[in-house]
């Protein structure tokens, strides 16, 4: 069947069928985007055979994996999620770690579970002809552990830790247990799948088990920690994940002496061949790349403005200028017990920024549509960590030589509605008003707004691209970070000419919009002196203390990491910035107590920042490529009663609470 099956282009003015083995199309020249998914339920192994098209699209490339040959086409999506397939898009905030929910494809016979759940992980490793490396998708973490840096295997562990409690919440986290689950992407940890928890619940002594296995082929340089780490974790006497979480931070810091780091920043911003003015602005402001030697820590922004007569560029403005001072002017506390300062003090720079707009909005005495605001993007670096911040739309992208991922969530109502486990992704951002911002600097007081600030290990030469929609829509960085930004990590481009590049991209393939970019470019080289091996002992006597003296009550509010959202009454009609299908539904019903209790205070600033999204984006199309945040901010909110009725026709899956039964079970 492959040498038939064609792939779609995905440009939307083009759509060309193209023979598989190509990699930009014959038609466009738009560089063609391979989606392998995951089929959920072992039985489609035996039920669906490699070369085999399913639905008249997803064509069979090894057991369990398809390959999607319509990739411009919304998959389709059940009327409402069933429960255990709601796990995973309350999960969104952890993208990076978490598979999406893609599509499904509907049972062929009603009166058997047959329902085929797709899931999809961002980029993944291909060869030079766009074929899996690995017949799985992903390595294990079990498969690749020896060939890791004693770094890169911290890191590792460190982000299972991070992803204990959140999953033990969702009673999933036994899925960090089952090493046919925890596959390692590059740098980062990714499960395969969510697996439910038994009736009893797993605790740190059977995470402690795993990693004991892990510790004979452990790197030499962490095998002694790693012996005492797992003992604590098998005796109990380690018994609280933000311990864990706080040693191996401690361990992050010390083996992260071992690398040295310099920095390249490029910014640029154009307005674009069908806009009058440009309402974006970045930091640092210049068009010529600035070089960081190591020890600097580079600093990147980008603002996408919002509002009427000129407001946006003014937001936009104030915010570049407010940011870098309160940063360098705010003091950082001791680093390897509290790694997490540095996101206290962009979070804090945030929100001062924000006030700032929000007088200067109430001194003009600027209401509704015309209050102005600006999305935001920050990356700040400090030894091995990245710190990533943002509030709004515009967008942030970790690339390596063979990867590149989404960092951030869009703060939009199309993800909204899948955090609350109403939509799938792909089928919420098919509804009018999908990309409307339900978030923006400036437009009411500091106290409503929950900026999301991650942190992020760097062990390897990348990229960080910073940029507004005006260069993300249409799916455009995801067609072409490979050709236009792996050269700059291969020696073949300088950071200028790429940004340059991404640019005209932007200009040429959308042009709908401003377009502003940031490139931060990180080169790894070995230290000069190798770090010794960490003591267990001291690092415990390090962290522990001042960790008994905090309180980790997880009762009432949520975990770093994990966001709770904020219910808002949907924004009036507008022209919809993304493809409508026909008389859809709003995206959320709320009650009308929780609509009145709520628009007494925000409505009218929601409702504005909604409409200048919309006014100021013609069009567009977001997308994410999933694979988690790290941590972002808590904030807290009201939860709509009710979910949304989907728009789309066909059977209504049933909801089981594990994976769907074998083709051969007993009929519904």
């Amino acid at each position: 069947m492959d040498s038939v099956t064609t792939l779609q282009c995905q440009n939307l003015t083009c759509l060309s069928p193209n023979a598989l083995t190509n990699r930009f199309c014959e038609k466009c020249g738009t560089p063609l985007v391979k989606r392998y998914l995951w089929m959920m339920g072992d039985w489609v192994r035996t039920y669906y055979h490699v070369g085999e098209l399913i639905d008249n699209r997803y064509l069979v490339k090894q057991p369990q994996i398809v390959l999607d040959t319509k990739p411009a086409q919304a998959p389709q999506a059940p009327d409402e999620p069933p429960s255990w397939i709601s796990l995973y898009l309350k999960l969104l905030p952890f993208h990076l770690h978490i598979p999406q929910v893609y599509g499904y494809i509907p049972s062929p016979d009603e009166r058997l579970n047959m329902d085929i759940w797709l899931l999809e992980y961002g980029t993944i490793p291909l060869d030079e002809t766009g074929e899996l490396i690995y017949p799985e998708l992903l390595p294990t973490l079990a498969e690749v552990w020896s060939q890791a840096s004693d770094l890169r295997q911290i890191h590792w562990l460190w982000q299972m830790a991070k992803l204990w409690y959140p999953l033990q919440r969702k009673a999933v986290v036994s899925s960090l247990l089952n090493p046919s689950l925890t596959r390692v992407n590059n740098q980062l940890l990714q499960l395969l799948e969510l697996s439910k928890d038994e009736a009893t619940a797993p605790n740190l002594r059977d995470l402690g088990a795993l990693w004991a296995g892990l510790m004979p082929t452990a790197a030499a340089n962490i095998q002694d920690f790693l012996a005492s780490l797992t003992q604590e974790l098998e005796s109990g006497d380690l018994d609280r994940p933000e311990s864990l979480i706080a040693i191996l931070d401690y361990a992050l810091q010390h083996y992260g002496g071992g690398q040295e780091r310099s920095y390249e920043i490029f910014t640029r911003t154009d307005t674009g061949p069908l806009r009058e003015h440009n309402e974006d602005a970045c930091y640092p402001p210049t068009n010529q790349a600035i070089t960081l030697a190591h020890g600097q820590n580079p600093l990147a922004i980008v603002c996408d403005g919002i509002g009427g007569q000129e407001g946006g560029e003014i937001a936009a403005q104030l915010a570049i200028e407010t940011l870098p001072r309160e940063i360098n002017r705010s003091a950082t506390t001791d680093m390897e017990v509290y790694p997490d300062s540095h996101s206290l003090v962009l979070e804090q720079a945030i929100r001062v920024t924000n006030d700032l707009i929000s007088q200067r909005n109430d001194q003009e005495s600027r209401q509704d549509r015309q209050r102005m605001g600006t999305t935001l993007v920050m990356a700040f670096a400090q030894a091995q960590e990245m710190y990533a911040a943002h509030v709004g739309d515009s967008r942030i992208y970790w690339i390596t030589a063979h990867s590149c991922h989404q960092v951030t969530v869009d703060d939009d109502l199309a993800s909204r509605e899948v955090k609350l486990g109403y939509l799938l992704y792909r089928d919420a951002i098919q509804y009018p008003n999908a990309g409307a911002l339900v978030q923006a600097l400036g437009m009411s007081s500091a106290n409503n707004l929950h900026p999301t600030v991650q942190r992020l290990i760097i062990d390897q030469d990348c990229v960080f691209l910073l940029c507004s929609d005006g260069l993300s829509d249409y799916d455009r960085v995801e067609q072409y970070w490979d050709s236009e930004i792996v050269p700059l990590l291969r020696g073949e481009k300088n950071v200028t000419a790429v940004g340059e590049s991404l640019l005209q991209l932007a200009n040429q393939k959308n042009g709908h919009d401003n377009s502003t970019i940031a490139l931060v470019y990180c080169r790894v080289v070995p230290a000069a002196e190798p770090v010794t091996p960490l003591v267990y002992a001291e690092a415990k006597e390090r962290i522990i203390p001042d960790l008994n003296d905090q309180d980790f009550d997880h009762s009432g509010d949520t975990y770093p990491g994990e966001e709770v959202v904020t219910a808002i009454p949907t924004p009036p009609p507008a022209s919809s910035s993304v493809s409508s299908r026909t008389s859809p539904p709003a995206l959320t019903r709320v009650s009308p107590l929780v609509v009145v209790a709520i628009a007494v205070g925000v409505l009218g600033l929601l409702a504005a920042i909604a409409w200048q999204f919309l006014s100021r984006h013609p069009a567009s199309n977001p997308s994410i490529s999933p694979a988690p945040v790290t941590s972002p901010s808590p904030t807290t909110g009201t939860t709509p009663s009710a979910p949304v009725t989907s728009p789309t026709t066909g059977t209504t899956p049933s909801a089981p609470v594990t994976s769907p039964t074998p083709p051969n079970a007993s009929p519904n």
